[in-house]
């Protein structure tokens, strides 16, 4: 079916057509926010008693009702993310139903959950991919950072079960003070499985969770977190390129293909560029649509008006938004590639600029440099 494989070019003209036409073609079910571990930095893990003072999770009934409207207005694929998505009872009987229905399903999860009986099942319904963040290459990591002393040896089992079903596997990494010194071991164990690893060295700090928490998270310093990534482009890229990417950053250019993701510019303006609110949504796991996971508002509840009216409101909210001023002008944008979820959760609203990018951009820049002149000796 094929859910299995979608060629990249063809995705990239189904998303530049939707984005021109305002049409909702990707979406993220969040089914939950419960989770087997409990990451020093995540955005939206909460208890059972915490979730329950905020609000009630969907039922599989509500969430094909959904999808059936989603899917009369365009929508065609679908991420099932959490929480931890296996951690759900009802997980099988959901993903199941929207497999039939037609959609093209990817998974967010962090496998520690996956065993033969998961594995079994979805290799008969086989997703578009399932996407594995790998939070370190060693228990002691994972105990430190995700207060799970099994986690990699049940990660790595689970990466691996997935893979034996030929199934499509991607590694996502958080880098953060509790796991930089795993970054080479991450890469190393993709190198070694033959699986693409998307790092990063940025978190959004957790204002969907707690409101309190604007600019704040457990992260790098902006300098770590600029040294971070370039450390990260080092380990993936080659010799040749990783020089190229250098020298185009020191022209003002991002060159980096991991940029070319839902976060992607389309036009300049402005307002917002991604496909947030334009071509993709997010519905949290207490009923919300929004344009962006890692954003607080605009939303509107499709469960109560409908996802047609949730989604309409949704496009003309998100096309009022402009960026601060000061990133509209500024000569770094290129390099810092601003966005309104990072202007929202570092300053708690849309027309300021984020300092914390500001920072790591400059630190960026003055690395770039040294990089450079070792480079041209």
């Amino acid at each position: 079916m094929y859910n299995e494989v979608i060629k990249p070019q063809l995705t990239e003209y189904l998303y530049r057509k939707a984005y021109i036409s305002k049409t909702p073609l990707s979406g993220a079910f969040e089914i939950s926010p419960l989770c087997n571990m409990d990451c020093k930095m995540c955005y939206v893990r909460m208890t059972k008693q915490e979730m329950n003072k905020v609000g009630r999770q969907r039922t599989v009934d509500e969430w094909i009702e959904i999808a059936e409207q989603a899917k009369e207005m365009g929508t065609l694929f679908i991420l099932l993310t959490g929480g931890e998505p296996f951690l759900q009872k009802d997980f099988k009987e959901l993903y199941i139903k929207l497999y039939n229905m037609g959609f093209i399903l990817s998974i967010n999860t962090n496998a520690t959950l996956i065993t033969e009986k998961e594995v079994e099942w979805l290799k008969k319904h086989k997703p578009m991919k399932v996407n594995v963040t790998l939070y370190g290459d060693s228990n002691e990591t994972y105990e430190r950072l995700c207060n799970n002393p099994k986690g990699f040896d049940q990660a790595t089992r689970g990466i691996k079960l997935l893979q034996d079903a030929s199934i499509r596997v991607k590694i996502n990494a958080s880098m953060t003070p509790f796991n930089e010194d795993d970054l080479e071991g991450i890469y190393k164990f993709g190198e070694e499985n033959n699986l693409v690893v998307q790092a990063t060295s940025y978190m959004y700090p957790p204002i969907r969770k707690d409101e309190s928490s604007v600019g704040v998270n457990n992260r790098f310093t902006a300098k770590e977190a600029a040294d971070n990534y370039i450390k990260i482009r080092k380990l993936r890229m080659d010799e040749k390129k990783f020089d190229l990417f250098i020298q185009k950053l020191e022209e003002g250019i991002n060159t980096d293909d991991e940029l070319i993701d839902e976060c992607m510019d389309i036009e300049d303006g402005e307002g917002m560029k991604c496909r947030a609110g334009a071509s993709t949504y997010w519905i949290s796991w207490d009923g919300k649509m929004m344009p962006c996971g890692m954003m607080t508002k605009p939303y509107y509840y499709p469960f109560e008006i409908g996802f047609k009216k949730a989604w309409e409101n949704i496009v003309e909210d998100s096309q009022k938004i402009r960026l601060p001023l000061e990133c509209s002008s500024c000569k770094k944008r290129e390099s810092c590639r601003v966005c309104a979820a990072m202007c929202l959760a570092e300053e708690g609203n849309f027309n300021k600029k984020p300092s914390y990018v500001c920072e790591m951009t400059e630190e960026l820049i003055e690395e770039v440099k040294r990089i450079s002149l070792t480079i041209n000796k």
